[in-house]
């Protein structure tokens, strides 16, 4: 079995974008209802205000899953990968990943923009682009 991998970039209350994954079955189309797992988890994670549309959530690409993602998708129709917290704004001296994060986290253009292999300069080039 393959499960469907959905990149998830949501603004939280405080202004901090909070970065995690919704692994699906592969057969399973509907954006809708995939959505609305996302709803379910960040209400769990007292997020209930929290804005989640296609501009936040897209499909990413299929994996093997494994034995835990198979028990929840089995119960829960879903599994959440949480990956990351970008915080509103940059640290001091950000490093390639804070910047791509920041990047992808708070600039619509570049949420799913394939940005590897980036340098750090180049990052910062992007991010002078849009401030």
């Amino acid at each position: 079995m393959k499960v469907a991998v959905w990149d998830t970039y949501v603004k939280r209350k405080d202004r901090s974008i909070t970065h995690f994954d919704i692994l699906v079955d592969a057969s399973l189309k509907d954006e809708k209802q995939i959505l609305g797992f996302g709803k379910q988890y960040l209400q769990s994670i007292g997020e209930p205000q929290a804005m989640i549309s296609t501009n936040e959530c897209q499909f990413c690409h299929m994996e093997e899953p494994t034995e835990e993602v198979l028990r929840d998708i089995a119960k829960q129709n879903y599994h959440i990968i949480k990956l990351h917290e970008i915080p509103e704004t940059l640290p001091d001296e950000p490093t390639r990943l804070d910047l791509i994060l920041h990047l992808r986290g708070h600039y619509e253009k570049f949420r799913f923009a394939d940005l590897r292999g980036i340098t750090i300069e180049q990052a910062m080039e992007l991010l002078a682009s849009v401030q």
